[in-house]
């Protein structure tokens, strides 16, 4: 019986690092293209692009600067502990976003507006699913995604307000640093709560799904 179990949860726990990974993957992917379509990253990637012009180091590197800063910040809204996990979490993210811009993506530079356009839906469509996807782990999460659900616990809002609300303080602060803000940033604002919204719950239904099939062997 015991080994039963204990296969049980390995099985669930390799699903959840599978969730994880996948969704970081997806999600970077997401930031990459949104960048490389040069029409307006999202808002807390706009900020990344313009401290990595003013400061000379990589997006992921700013990233990750300021994902380190966000968990204290999440950590004073839920009045708990800094989630230092979470920093791993964060370091993945600007290890791979920096994969794609530098190494995946180097050569893809859409130069025409309608290739330009494309890929930054192509872009959001991908963030917002790598965010649904990864959340699912349980895992400490990127600061920058925490930051939305501190929000929303703390102040009673949906998730769909609470990351207008943290996109919006990151847009300002994107301004102020000259950073990648145009059309883009708008449009990622206006639409990744509710891409976020809408595969959430399918995504937690799938991995419960394969959760209640395993129980049933």
């Amino acid at each position: 019986m015991f080994v039963k179990i204990f296969s049980k949860r390995k099985f669930y726990m390799r699903e959840r690092t599978v969730f994880f990974f996948v969704g970081l993957m997806i999600l970077t992917l997401g930031v990459a293209l949104i960048i490389k379509a040069n029409l307006g990253a999202a808002s807390w990637d706009a900020l990344a692009v313009g401290e990595s012009t003013t400061f000379g180091i990589t997006v992921g590197t700013c990233v990750f600067i300021n994902g380190i800063i966000l968990i204290f910040i999440n950590a004073f809204l839920l009045k708990r502990k800094p989630e230092i996990l979470a920093a791993l979490s964060i370091f993945i993210i600007g290890l791979m976003i920096d994969f794609w811009l530098l190494i995946g993506l180097k050569n893809f530079a859409p130069d025409h507006l309608g290739v330009q356009s494309a890929t930054l839906l192509i872009g959001i469509l991908a963030l917002g699913v790598g965010i649904a996807v990864y959340l699912q782990a349980k895992f400490p999460s990127s600061p920058m995604d925490t930051i939305m659900v501190a929000i929303s616990e703390r102040f009673g809002l949906s998730l769909r307000s609470s990351r207008l609300i943290s996109e919006g303080l990151a847009l300002a602060l994107a301004v102020a640093f000259g950073g990648a803000v145009g059309i883009g940033t708008v449009i990622v604002t206006l639409s990744l709560g509710f891409i976020v919204q809408f595969f959430f719950p399918k995504f937690e239904n799938l991995l419960q799904g394969w959760s209640e099939k395993l129980s049933f062997k």
